[in-house]
């Protein structure tokens, strides 16, 4: 499938073209890219914006049947250690995957580095599982300190009925990285339409008699729904194929599974921070008010839209070519940043000049129903116009993250996420007792921008060193 950005790619096709006279021909061809890769793009939006539409009635019904209330603030803070096992495990594996197999084609090659990883991450979950198991409880007292007694039991209940779902979405993560490299994009822009619609199902069928845990209950079963349809489809792409010899690999890739391991094990270094940061953010939001963390994470929810809605789909789409480009010319790599950044930085800039002064209008529009009140709605508005402000730094922290992978530099996104950690955790201790909810917005902001700086320092440092 043609990308937006593969003219950018070999930019010397064109001129190289013209004195051969055949312009004309390479125009045509340019056109009928674009025209392809913009309805491939619109295609994907219309996916996501399907599974936004999904996770907003997902996010409605948790907000009306349990409002701010101690137990949403204790799953949401499972959830932040659950997903780094997880979902964080299984990024990780999908970001080295596509950046060490993406140069290669055919169902043969894909298996042929496939089989070993999951066996791999048979090994890795098994020894996640029986880790948690034995001291997730100790995990979450000592993150969560102010957490009542009540509390930490459910904490620990929750955490413990989410490991076998912890086993899928890692997997699960893997086998995406798989599809993509196939070129089958679809499965992964619907992995959320699937975990929400569980989720708004076992709500709506249990919560009555379950409580919070018709939340979990439904998370579980969504996680395995997406493992399911990932490894359907992966059958279906790949059947007949064989796994093909390192021989018979048009580009040969070192270290075999042991290097795609050894590249997994950096990336997830810098997956390992993210859930510090996050884990650090719901740690200090759990000294505010009961509710505060719940309130965070539906702020968190709305900045997650536009994100979703087509941040997310241009970096994923855009990403397999920017590998191939980076390892072509470095300067077709740059000018791949330059074009998408800029789109990135608009966006995102009109997102927040839209959101800011209808913050409250937009919160008690989404959520005020059910259990979720006008104090509620009015709470968690004032942390999203400030939290807002953060998003064009995360646009581009994700395009730069990913230009760091296609050039095989897994330090630069640690390093910015290091920064982003000890700036959240020092600017939260200090503006948190004085200024509240407030005080931890501003920080989380800064720590976005502080993010930001940093992994660009350190990527043009290593463009200059080539």
């Amino acid at each position: 499938m043609a990308l937006f950005a593969r003219s950018l790619v070999w930019p010397g096709r064109v001129a190289h073209a013209c004195l051969d006279g055949t312009a004309v021909a390479v125009v045509r061809q340019r056109a009928a890219e674009a025209i392809e890769s913009f309805r491939a793009f619109s295609g994907y939006s219309l996916l996501t914006g399907l599974g936004l539409l999904l996770g907003f009635a997902r996010e409605l019904t948790v907000a009306s049947t349990f409002g701010l209330s101690p137990q949403l603030d204790v799953f949401v803070a499972v959830m932040s250690v659950q997903l780094f096992f997880g979902a964080q495990i299984g990024n990780a594996l999908e970001t080295a995957f596509i950046a060490r197999v993406g140069a290669q084609s055919g169902s043969g090659a894909v298996l042929r580095y496939l089989r070993p990883a999951v066996c791999g991450v048979v090994f890795v979950n098994a020894g996640v599982v029986l880790c948690l198991w034995g001291g997730g409880s100790l995990l979450l007292e000592h993150t969560f300190p102010r957490f009542d007694a009540g509390q930490q039991t459910l904490a620990t209940h929750t955490l413990h009925a989410l490991l076998l779902p912890l086993v899928f979405a890692s997997t699960a993560g893997l086998c995406r990285g798989a599809l993509v490299v196939l070129g089958a994009f679809v499965p992964g822009f619907l992995a959320g339409s699937i975990l929400s619609v569980c989720t708004i199902v076992s709500i709506v069928l249990f919560s009555s008699s379950l409580g919070i845990d018709a939340l979990t209950l439904g998370v579980a079963v969504g996680n395995l729904g997406v493992f399911g349809f990932f490894v359907g489809r992966l059958f279906f792409l790949t059947d007949g194929a064989r796994p093909v010899s390192s021989d018979a690999l048009p580009v040969p890739i070192r270290g075999g599974w042991f290097g795609l391991w050894g590249t997994v094990a950096t990336v997830l270094c810098a997956e390992l921070v993210y859930t510090g940061v996050t884990l650090t953010e719901r740690s200090l939001a759990s000294w505010l008010p009961s509710g505060s963390i719940a309130a965070f994470f539906y702020a968190s929810t709305i900045v997650s839209v536009p994100l979703a809605l087509f941040i997310v789909p241009l970096t994923t789409l855009v990403f397999p070519g920017m590998v191939d480009a980076f390892k072509c010319d470095v300067r077709a790599g740059l000018a791949q940043i330059t074009t998408h950044g800029i789109f990135l930085l608009t966006a995102s800039v009109a997102v927040v000049l839209i959101v800011v002064p209808f913050a409250h209008a937009i919160v008690e529009t989404v959520f005020l129903r059910g259990q979720f009140s006008s104090e509620h709605a009015a709470f968690t508005a004032s942390i999203l116009s400030v939290t807002i402000l953060a998003l064009p730094f995360m646009s581009l922290s994700r395009l730069l993250r990913n230009a760091c992978y296609a050039l095989s530099d897994y330090r630069a996104p640690v390093a910015g996420l290091l920064v982003q950690l000890a700036a959240l955790a020092g600017l939260g201790l200090v503006l948190v007792p004085r200024y509240g909810a407030t005080g931890l917005a501003v920080a989380m902001v800064v720590g976005e921008v502080v993010m930001l700086s940093t992994m660009m320092l350190v990527l043009l440092r290593r463009v200059r060193a080539q």
